[in-house]
C-alpha cells in the first residue's frame, strides 16, 4: 500500500529571487546559454510550421553585439595603457626642460627670426635652395650639405614666411628636413597627448624633434 505524506505549508519556500547588479541591463548581448536556449525553444514552439523562422538572425545579432562589446572593452584598456604610459613619459621628459633641440618645420620664418638648420641623411654638393611664397620662387640659394646639421644664414635673405623646395639638377631632394632651434620651456598632457611648450611659446609633439647634441 503506498504511503502518503503531509506536506508541512510552512516547510514550502518560495523560489529564491535571482538578484541582479545595479547596472545590469537585459539584452541579448547578455543573455545566459540557459536563457538563450529557453527563448530558442518557445520561439520553435510557437512559430509557423509553414513560415519557420530563421534562428541564424538572432544568432549572428548576439555575435555582433558580443564583438562590439569586446572591441569597447579593448579600447578601454588601450586607452588606460596610453594614458599610463604618457604619464611615465611626462615624468621621463622633465629632464629635457632647459634644453635646446632641433624641431621640424614646414616654414622658414625670416620675420620671427632664431636659428634654422637643413638636415640631411647625406652629403650633397651643388643643391638649390629654393624660397617658395605658394608657387612663386622667392630666392634660389646654392648650397653644399654635409651629414647631419647645415645652418642656414637668414641675413641676406626676404623677409617673410616661406616653404622650401630643396633641388639637384632641377630633381627634389628626399632625406633632407627643415628645422628650427628651440629650448623646452615645460612639458605637459593634454588629453592624451604629450607636448613640449618651447620658449616662443609654441605646443609642439616630440614627433617634431629631429635632432639632439651638439647643435
Amino acid at each position: 500500500m503506498a504511503e502518503f505524506r503531509v506536506t508541512n505549508p510552512y516547510d514550502i519556500k518560495p523560489t529564491q529571487p535571482k538578484v541582479l547588479p545595479k547596472n545590469y541591463s537585459q539584452g541579448v548581448d547578455n543573455l545566459s546559454s540557459e536563457d538563450f536556449l529557453r527563448i530558442y525553444m518557445e520561439t520553435i514552439k510557437y512559430q509557423d510550421p509553414f513560415q519557420p523562422q530563421d534562428i541564424s538572425k538572432m544568432l549572428e545579432d548576439i555575435t555582433r553585439l558580443n564583438q562590439i562589446k569586446h572591441i569597447n572593452d579593448i579600447k578601454s584598456f588601450m586607452e588606460g595603457l596610453k594614458g599610463w604610459l604618457n604619464q611615465i613619459t611626462l615624468l621621463s621628459s622633465l629632464s629635457l626642460i632647459g634644453r635646446e633641440f632641433v624641431f621640424s618645420t614646414d616654414t622658414l620664418d625670416t620675420i620671427r627670426g632664431g636659428t634654422y638648420y637643413l638636415l640631411s641623411s647625406e652629403d650633397i654638393k651643388g643643391a638649390t635652395l629654393k624660397l617658395m611664397d605658394g608657387q612663386e620662387v622667392v630666392k634660389e640659394i646654392r648650397i653644399d650639405l654635409k651629414k647631419g646639421l647645415n645652418s642656414i644664414d637668414l641675413k641676406d635673405l626676404p623677409k617673410g614666411q616661406f616653404e622650401i623646395r630643396l633641388e639637384k639638377n632641377g630633381i627634389p631632394l628626399d632625406g633632407v628636413s627643415l628645422g628650427f632651434q628651440s629650448r623646452i620651456k615645460s612639458v605637459s598632457v593634454s588629453g592624451s597627448e604629450l607636448l613640449f611648450e618651447l620658449e616662443g611659446g609654441e605646443l609642439v609633439s616630440p614627433s617634431k624633434l629631429i635632432y639632439a647634441g651638439g647643435v
